[in-house]
């Protein structure tokens, strides 16, 4: 069989099994509720993380995370910045479990947590910026009253140990809070159809009217069949008429007015940079993911530390990492670029 036989074989599989016919009947049991935009939405507060791999020695790791959060008003048709903060915190992380004996309480739950992960040490960090993203959020949500908590995913937890989504659903409803978790992809079938939810939602789309926001409840048996500790009941909801996707939001207070949280988070998802998605958000990632764009000049302080504390210059430079933790100096890095080179 040729190459171009295998490809339409495989593409045939493909096109049988996701092929959206342009009948109406694409999701015709699916009921969406309509909404529309508060008048006076209340300030969203969005929080969101990242981090970066910047050494690896052996089965240790040094990790940089950063977590951004940003508060803004709605005032009359446009946005306004009124508060930011960013926490960077450097972490090192050991697969070995001798390493994790000798440290703290945290890390050996943390380490058990992600013990057999494929690739431990990112699982590892993953959960320490979650963690993170959860303390700041609970510190501000206790210190202002009336808000849109927007965090960054969904409103589960695992393990009990690491449970700051419960605090902070309680800080959240004690205060007045709306709280909402927004995830920005979703490939999981909630409904039951061969299309991921995201596609079967904006193949469905069609049957609503033009310029309408709509939500949808995902099926109770979905929720109960999610891992670890879900807060939030889940909806998948479009926030503005021209939104290429739908966006999986999990609701975790003002559960009975969905109608109305969702209309107090629609007028922060107008702007262009990201319609459809809450622009705080999008600057809190923005300003998270720095941490990346700028880990050259945090490897040269790495440098610079570890030449001055007497480490072996080559065995640093040996170790810097790409940005998920691969050495550099990884063999198969240095096939990749000799295939390259060679092209």
């Amino acid at each position: 069989m040729s190459l171009a036989e295998d490809m339409r074989k495989e593409l045939e599989a493909a096109r049988a099994q996701y092929s959206v016919p342009m009948a109406g009947d694409v999701g015709a049991g699916l009921r969406f509720s309509g909404f529309k935009e508060e008048a006076r939405p209340m300030d969203m507060i969005a929080v969101d993380g990242s981090y970066s791999f910047l050494l690896n020695i052996s089965s240790w790791r040094l990790a940089m995370i950063s977590v951004a959060l940003l508060r803004y008003s709605f005032i009359q048709d446009h946005f306004a910045k009124k508060d930011w903060r960013m926490i960077q915190r450097v972490v090192g992380i050991d697969t070995y479990e001798n390493y994790a004996e000798r440290q703290g309480d945290f890390y050996k739950m943390l380490y058990e947590f992600t013990r057999g992960s494929k690739e431990q040490h990112r699982e590892m960090v993953n959960e320490w910026r979650r963690f993170i993203e959860g303390q700041l959020a609970v510190n501000v949500a206790e210190d202002t009253k009336g808000c849109i908590i927007a965090v960054d995913g969904a409103l589960s937890t695992f393990p009990k140990q690491f449970d700051f989504i419960g605090r902070l659903v309680e800080v959240c409803e004690k205060n007045g809070h709306l709280l909402v978790g927004i995830s920005k992809d979703s490939q999981l079938h909630a409904f039951g159809h061969n299309l991921t939810d995201e596609d079967l939602l904006k193949s469905a789309e069609r049957s609503l009217e033009d310029g309408a926001l709509a939500f949808i409840r995902a099926p109770e048996k979905f929720e109960k069949g999610q891992k670890g500790f879900l807060y939030g009941d889940v909806y998948y909801c479009r926030f503005h008429p021209r939104s290429g996707k739908w966006f999986r939001v999990d609701l975790g207070t003002m559960k009975g007015e969905p109608e109305k949280a969702f209309g107090h988070v629609a007028p922060y998802c107008r702007s262009l940079l990201a319609v459809g998605y809450p622009l705080p958000l999008v600057e809190a990632h923005r300003m998270a993911v720095t941490v990346r764009h700028l880990r050259g000049a945090y490897q040269e302080t790495v440098m610079k530390l570890a030449v001055r504390m007497g480490m072996d210059p080559r065995q640093v430079l040996d170790g810097l990492t790409e940005i998920e933790g691969r050495k550099r100096s990884a063999f198969h890095e240095y096939l990749d670029r000799l295939s390259r080179d060679r092209r």
